[in-house]
């Protein structure tokens, strides 16, 4: 019994023995100068090195050389020195030699005791390059690769409606590529193959095959001298022309003709901000969403939002006109129809046409009337004005009257007769009261000059030669001189009265 204790205990002290050898063994590769064992810089491994003898064998490893990236066939070479690419390998030796000793002591301990029984720990190499020079060197690759996506359109002349096939494009990823180059650098590769997307087109040829008829058309006439005007008519034409709207597709002017700034191309021109006429960025692009909508109700397509402007516009009837705001009012609308419908706009001198085109199996003889259901006379308030002569008026502010138009849209069969009346849209243009400057300046009096006293003339008397003596008469009385009479002179002219004041018409 004896003997067996001892044993026990001989048995428990060599354990502690070995326990503290191997600790103290740890222990010394913990607090040494060597890289932990097992330790890999990619396929290079650093394990029982010190810190010297590890620099060496990386600086020997991971020398500077040109980066190699492809596409296919195609191969292009990066000089590292262009993108200042370098090895951070003092940092990347810090890393490797902190495997087991940043964290606790038992942490430590328990990832020595791992990699002494052979698990490999992997760092990746600590890399420096600038971020915007790789751009900039991938970007220009780029150009070489990329090839613009083209939809299929549609080529229309008086006779036919043909079908133009598009192609698809490609796209390299660049922030997708420098991440990989990264990546594989990293591991220690120099080459890598850059991302490249493929593009398909959004309208292909065999959607526009049942595309064969005009649906509906409409034209409406701008004035092309105002530059602004036309500018802004163009741009919204050709960002709503060449569109194919699916069955049951919505369709956003808005959407696509983006915010009307000089950043999109637009330009300064008059636009309608709460019934006032002014200057704006984007004006003329609702002549176009105005001259759409109305092609819109020809062709038969469903109208989902639509507001009228606050002044009746001159390019089409009350009840036709169709206005957009950036962010607010739009003008939308459905392919409610069976085949896919195609927009194509023009604009030629001064004249913008939008077409749209579909197939003959959805084409409907449509027609569209308007009634004016309510006109409210506007009101004419006059002001005094003492600026201007008594009994003479100004046109200050000219009125409007206030209407309510409805619109509707007339399906009419072969025989020429209605079979359907839509009712599509209900229009108010509101009033506006008119200002008339009335004249209360009274005209000036002047007093007239009075008339000059001209004395009498008396005409002298030639002498008669002496005549005798006679005797006198008695009881005669001498009769006294005659004197012609002399009219008095003419008062002077009176001024004449200034002429009145040519009235003008306020400019718009």
């Amino acid at each position: 019994m004896g003997s067996m204790k001892k044993k026990i205990y001989v048995g428990i002290g060599i354990l502690l023995s070995l326990i503290v050898l191997f600790v103290g063994w740890i222990t010394l590769q913990i607090n040494g100068d060597k890289v932990l064992k097992n330790t890999y810089i990619n396929e290079v491994n650093l394990g029982g090195l010190n810190k010297k003898q590890a620099k060496e064998k990386l600086e020997k490893n991971y020398k500077l050389e040109n980066i190699e990236v492809k596409y296919l066939n195609e191969k292009w070479n990066i000089d590292s020195k262009e993108i200042d690419l370098s090895y951070d390998v003092d940092k990347t030796l810090e890393q490797a030699y902190n495997q087991n000793r940043e964290t606790s002591f038992i942490n430590n301990m328990t990832k020595t005791i791992k990699a002494n029984f052979g698990k490999k720990n992997n760092i990746k190499i600590d890399i420096n390059y600038d971020d915007k020079k790789l751009k900039k060197v991938i970007d220009n690759i780029s150009k070489e690769i990329n090839v613009e996506v083209k939809d299929a359109k549609l080529n229309v002349n008086s006779s036919s409606i043909d079908v133009v096939e598009g192609n698809s494009g490609l796209s390299v990823n660049t922030q997708e590529s420098i991440k990989n180059i990264i990546r594989e650098l990293q591991k220690g590769n120099k080459q890598e193959e850059l991302v490249v997307t493929k593009i398909e087109p959004n309208i292909k040829k065999e959607q526009l095959e049942e595309v064969d008829t005009l649906l509906g058309s409409y034209s409406t006439t701008f004035n092309s001298s105002v530059s602004g005007r036309s500018r802004n008519i163009n741009i919204a034409a050709s960002k709503t022309s060449d569109i194919l709207l699916m069955p049951d597709e919505v369709f956003s002017y808005n959407d696509h003709t983006g915010m009307r700034t000089v950043a999109n191309g637009y330009k300064n021109a008059p636009v309608i901000v709460q019934g006032v006429v002014q200057e704006g960025i984007g004006g003329g692009v609702c002549q176009v969403s105005s001259t759409l909508y109305n092609s819109v109700l020809y062709a038969g397509l469903e109208i989902v939002n639509l507001k009228n402007h606050s002044i009746p516009s001159t390019y089409v009837p009350k009840g036709r006109d169709a206005t957009v705001t950036d962010g607010g009012i739009d003008f939308v609308f459905k392919n409610n129809l069976k085949y896919p419908v195609y927009f194509k706009n023009y604009v030629s001198g001064n004249v913008v046409t939008c077409e749209i085109y579909g197939s003959s199996k959805d084409k409907q003889n449509i027609q569209i009337s308007t009634s004016i259901d309510g006109v409210s006379v506007a009101p004419v308030k006059k002001v005094d004005d003492p600026t201007i002569p008594k009994g003479e008026e100004k046109n200050l502010e000219a009125s409007r009257n206030g209407y309510t138009v409805s619109t509707y849209r007339l399906y009419v069969d072969n025989n020429g007769n209605v079979a359907k009346k839509e009712k599509v849209a209900t229009s108010y243009y509101p009033k506006k009261q008119g200002v008339i400057a009335v004249g209360t300046m009274e005209p000036k009096k002047e007093e007239p000059k009075k008339d000059s006293q001209v004395p009498p003339i008396v005409p002298e008397i030639p002498n008669k030669p002496d005549e005798p003596n006679k005797p006198e008469e008695p009881n005669k009385l001498e009769k006294p001189e005659v004197v012609p009479d002399v009219p008095p002179e003419k008062p002077e002219t009176l001024p004449e009265k200034p002429n009145k004041p040519e009235e003008t018409a306020p400019q718009v």
